[in-house]
């Protein structure tokens, strides 16, 4: 199977099951609307492929893993609804319409991005696993959770995101602090959850984290670049943010042409670590070679 074929087979499977573990909220909650709005409204779902793909390469059906898969997307769409808050980047559009605050307001936004950390977490702690993989995997997925998400992952990327704007002579090193936090970390989450709860061997799971962390940096210089370079009518949200905040980033540093070679060089380097393995991993250094294309 082609590598684009596979990813939109997988994002089916994806979106259906975010559909399914969405529903039951809607008599629930009045908040459904705008959980809903902002989960099922499409996306890459890379993230939950990926961690599908790492899954599927230890075992053959990766059924079991798809609630995992869902629930690191919903993590990113939380961060995506705060992220494009007021009081954060202040974004009036994401693929392709307007962002929750806008048509929901910044009060619900809020909660919608609080009830969606709280369900993945809701979901990976079930006891329904427990049919499936040991607890000791479990808990360690819970952990993994943890540790993506707060101050140590996602959470203290954003934060010096936002710390370094407007900031004279940013070093590299603090640029890739912040891509690598702010966006490898959930790749990396995505990977570990699917290597752990895959039997996958320790040294597998080193490699794996390496490459994920690589990955993720190569993604956001990538998302990098069409905010500098491309349209909304292409990317389906704002662009130009980047240079309006003055946030630290490659492009800021070395300009557009630098950072796509850099770019290429993360990805260069994030498949280097699952050479080793031969092909059982190719699936994973496809997508990372397919995601340089979003910058042509």
């Amino acid at each position: 199977m082609e590598i684009k074929e596979y990813i939109e087979e997988k994002k089916k499977s994806i979106d259906s099951a975010l559909e399914n573990l969405l529903f039951p909220l809607k008599e629930y909650s009045a908040l459904y609307p705008a959980l809903s709005y902002s989960l099922l409204s499409g996306g890459k779902r890379i993230r939950p492929v990926i961690a599908l793909a790492t899954y599927e390469a230890n075992k053959e059906d990766s059924r079991p893993i798809i609630p995992f898969a869902c629930a690191i997307e919903i993590v990113h769409t939380y961060s995506l609804i705060h992220d494009d808050l007021p009081i954060m980047d202040d974004s009036n559009m994401r693929r392709g319409r307007p962002t929750l605050h806008r048509v929901y307001g910044s009060d619900m936004a809020l909660l919608a991005g609080d009830a969606l950390l709280s369900l993945a977490f809701e979901i990976v702690s079930s006891t329904s696993h427990e049919k499936v993989f040991t607890a000791e995997k479990l808990l360690a997925v819970v952990r993994e959770f943890g540790k993506a998400t707060g101050i140590r992952g996602l959470v203290g990327g954003q934060v010096m995101d936002m710390v370094t704007m407007n900031e004279e002579n940013v070093e590299e090193s603090m640029v890739i602090y912040i891509d690598s936090r702010k966006t490898g970390e959930l790749m990396k989450l995505a990977i570990r959850t699917g290597a752990i709860l895959g039997d996958a061997e320790n040294s597998e799971l080193v490699a794996l984290s390496e490459f994920a962390e690589n990955f993720g940096i190569s993604y956001q210089i990538v998302d990098d670049i069409l905010d500098e370079v491309a349209t909304v009518e292409v990317t389906g949200k704002d662009t130009g943010k980047d240079r309006k905040n003055r946030k630290a980033t490659f492009i800021a540093l070395y300009g557009v042409d630098r950072a796509r070679e850099i770019a290429k060089d993360f990805v260069n380097k994030s498949k280097d670590y699952l050479k080793p393995f031969g092909e059982k991993y190719k699936v994973l250094m496809d997508i990372a070679e397919l995601s340089l294309q979003r910058m042509k």
